[in-house]
């Protein structure tokens, strides 16, 4: 079994700065909207993970040319052909990678299937099913259970009015947005239920606006988008991970010290830089400026109740660093969290409680009672990266936790061990 010993963290406090790989969002939107777009655009800073080596490969099986550099962290793709063709695609887990091919796939001519691993195929995706055969594509999922596989028999997209659920993911508005612009009649998507992780969505409308492309988002309840193209912005450099960020801002609250985070300040695409303010709330000092993060800690941490519905990728380093707070922390609204690469409800409930934590498990959320010493443990990872990375956080401050199956980080961080390495030890 592949393991990986967190050892515990001697320094007093920590003093630190970083900057990190591009956003997995951010890339995976980029592949799209490139492909999609008639002249070349050249990506800096891509994230190079499990999910964008998908993305990377379905678009080149497709005929999109794309030249990667992966020493520099740069892509050159020229888009601007329509997929066509009889494929079957294999994505793992990845679920930007599902999603947003489901519509871009849809756009042209052929048959296509897509599939994942076991968890994938557990995984809803019927909405954006039923969202697409209102706009006239023929799409069925093969085992009639509303998840992966997907069939696809392709003739372009009328698009239209349509309504849209979208309380488990807001990836289906995504996908429909970004492949919007090439349906024959555009789009006005009309929007059912409370919309999860609303950031998101904005960051779709904000990098189209990017690309040249408007969207009319009336507050979130209805979406349009007029027939257009896209238009290469020539040179296109992604900002970090704020999800990834998270982990060392986590670990610098609790461990006490300073961390600045280079390339991500008030105008980020991503709503996770939201976890600084969270941090703030927990008694953290925080700095945000135009191209950087700041985070000073004392290790005088407090708990918190907060919706986290916004910002639930979060979810498993805010319970980590509740573990070290004086009162207990109640994260709620982020019932989806139980169909993302692991049920994380209850993977952050079972292995809380290993390591010796009193928690709550709420059908949509946790409530996490800190204690004064924590057990040492082999903690299950669910092949869940955003598992493995929070509870490595937790054992640079406790040592004695083990993380198992560590290499499923490289789902969207393969480094993060090295950074760890690196920067605490």
């Amino acid at each position: 079994m592949n393991l990986y010993p967190v050892k515990k963290v001697l320094k007093s406090s920590v003093d630190f700065e970083l900057s990190l790989p591009g956003s997995k969002s951010i890339t995976n939107r980029c592949f799209i909207i490139s492909a999609l777009a008639g002249q070349k655009v050249f990506l800096k800073n891509v994230l190079f993970s499990d999910d964008t080596f998908y993305m990377i490969e379905v678009l080149k099986q497709l005929g999109i040319k794309i030249k990667v550099d992966q020493e520099k962290r740069e892509v050159e793709v020229e888009g601007g052909i329509l997929p066509e063709g009889k494929w079957e695609f294999f994505v793992g887990n990845a679920g930007t990678t599902m999603r947003f091919l489901t519509t871009y796939l849809s756009l042209g001519k052929g048959e296509f299937i897509l599939d994942g691993d076991e968890r994938m195929r557990q995984r809803p995706i019927q909405a954006l099913v039923d969202v697409l055969r209102m706009m006239g594509v023929e799409i069925f999922c093969v085992n009639n259970n509303g998840c992966p596989p997907v069939k696809i028999n392709a003739s372009g997209v009328e698009g239209g009015e349509a309504f849209l659920n979208s309380k488990n993911s807001s990836q289906y508005l995504s996908s429909i947005l970004m492949s919007s612009p090439y349906f024959r009649k555009g789009v006005c998507i009309s929007i059912e239920e409370e919309m999860v992780s609303r950031p998101y969505v904005e960051m779709t409308v904000r990098m189209m606006k990017q690309f040249g492309v408007d969207v009319k988002n009336s507050n979130y309840l209805k979406f349009e988008v007029l027939p257009s193209r896209y238009v290469s912005p020539g040179v296109y450099y992604i900002e970090p991970d704020a999800s990834s960020a998270s982990y060392f801002l986590a670990a610098t609250a609790i461990l006490t010290g300073r961390v600045k985070i280079h390339g991500l300040g008030k105008e980020s695409l991503q709503g996770d830089v939201y976890f600084a303010r969270i941090m703030e709330k927990m008694g953290c000092e925080i700095n945000i400026e135009k191209d950087f993060i700041e985070l000073i800690s004392n290790g005088k941490l407090e708990g918190i109740d907060i919706d986290m519905n916004s910002t639930p990728d979060l979810v498993p380093t805010v319970a980590i660093v509740a573990l070290f707070a004086r009162t207990p922390t109640r994260i709620r609204n982020v019932a989806n969290l139980r169909i993302k690469e692991s049920d994380r409800i209850s993977a952050l409930a079972n292995e809380l409680s290993k390591i010796g934590a009193k928690v709550k498990e709420y059908e949509d959320g946790l409530e996490i009672f800190p204690s004064l010493s924590y057990n040492n443990a082999c903690v299950s990872t669910y092949n869940d990266h955003r598992i493995a990375m929070a509870f490595t956080i937790a054992g640079l401050k406790t040592g004695g936790i083990t993380i198992e199956n560590p290499l499923c980080v490289s789902k969207s961080f393969p480094e993060f061990f090295d950074y760890v390495e690196k920067i605490f030890y």
